[in-house]
């Protein structure tokens, strides 16, 4: 149950696995996966460390898109190079880390971002090799790839509705399944079934920007992310709230992306575009799947926070794995962590 990133990308795995599901989704207008920026990126430059099993979570999540693309014949994963614009204490930071393995494979070089007369760089950037995800695209090709494979009940779930047996689930009086999985993002607070999850879910907001004289292909970090999308078109991210859970876009936001920008980039901007969505972030920052504890009909895959982009596959396969062939979920994402015992 859910249409967002974690419930498009499992039902996927699922049907991939001659699975008969029943997908209850009301689409994927409120989704954060909609306003995400669908990054992917190695590592974690607030401290500079490698993201958490990033030499298994970057090369699944590439092959995985890569390989929805085949099918649909259409492009919605993007190489690009990242350029970590450097603060005064920066360079000396990369340059120390540098020197150990596992941040030296994912640094391509440290320099001037070039080209760029714009650009306020006077302690240089440092180079990563990433990807974005066009997510809108990306979840249109899903639901067309699965569209005659699973059961689409277009609305929204009511959990009065929801009855267990000693066999499985019935909804509505009309669905019957061994299991029902909640992908409802971070709505999954007001669950009652897994109000023991330690949610802690924060609201993100971008904005969609014309820069006219700005020609780069480079996504820019300095506090705040700056991604071409082509003819002179950037999306601006992204912000952290974690006490309005609206989906309105607020002029607070704005401001504050805006602000960020001009502190490294000499220009003036048109917005075309503000959007809102709600992250399912869990407290330890780690996304959460298995079965509860008590109900084994039903189960939970969600928490994929602000790496989604990068950890669904390999989480999908993980939990579709758990559920079909009994193998373990790796400790760290297990729902058993968070089990009181």
């Amino acid at each position: 149950m859910g249409g967002g990133l974690a419930g498009s990308v499992l039902v996927y795995q699922l049907t991939q696995q001659g699975q008969h599901v029943c997908w209850i989704h009301t689409g994927q207008e409120k989704s954060s996966t909609v306003v995400a920026a669908g990054l992917i990126n190695p590592l974690v430059f607030r401290y500079l460390t490698s993201v958490w099993k990033a030499n298994k979570l970057l090369p699944e999540a590439v092959n995985f898109y890569q390989s929805i693309e085949e099918i649909s014949q259409r492009s919605f994963l993007h190489p690009i190079t990242i350029a970590k614009v450097f603060g005064d204490q920066d360079e000396a930071l990369w340059r120390q880390k540098m020197k150990k393995p596992e941040i030296t494979q994912w640094i391509d070089s440290i320099g001037k971002v070039p080209d760029n007369d714009l650009l306020i760089q006077p302690f240089g950037a440092g180079f990563v090799q990433g990807y974005w995800l066009d997510t809108v695209v990306f979840l249109e090709e899903i639901n067309k790839i699965v569209a005659d494979k699973v059961v689409t009940l277009s609305d929204r779930f009511y959990l009065d509705d929801l009855h267990l047996m000693s066999d499985g689930v019935t909804y509505k009086n009309r669905f019957h399944a061994n299991k029902i999985i909640f992908c409802e993002g971070w709505q999954a607070v007001i669950n009652p079934f897994f109000n023991f999850v330690p949610f802690r879910p924060v609201k993100g907001e971008l904005l969609t920007i014309i820069i006219e004289n700005l020609n780069s292909n480079y996504l820019l970090v300095k506090d705040v992310f700056l991604l071409p999308l082509g003819k002179n078109i950037f999306r601006l991210g992204s912000t952290y709230d974690w006490d309005d859970l609206s989906d309105e876009p607020t002029e607070k936001a704005r401001a504050h992306l805006l602000d960020k920008l001009y502190s490294f980039l000499k220009v003036k901007v048109e917005v075309i575009d503000h959007q809102a969505g709600v992250r399912p972030a869990i407290a330890d920052r780690r996304s959460v799947a298995g079965l509860h504890p008590d109900y084994p009909q039903l189960a939970i895959f969600n928490g994929l926070g602000a790496r989604g982009v990068m950890i669904a596959p390999w989480l999908g396969k993980q939990f579709v794995e758990h559920l079909l062939f009994q193998k373990s979920l790796d400790e760290k994402i297990d729902l058993n962590r968070v089990v009181k015992k």
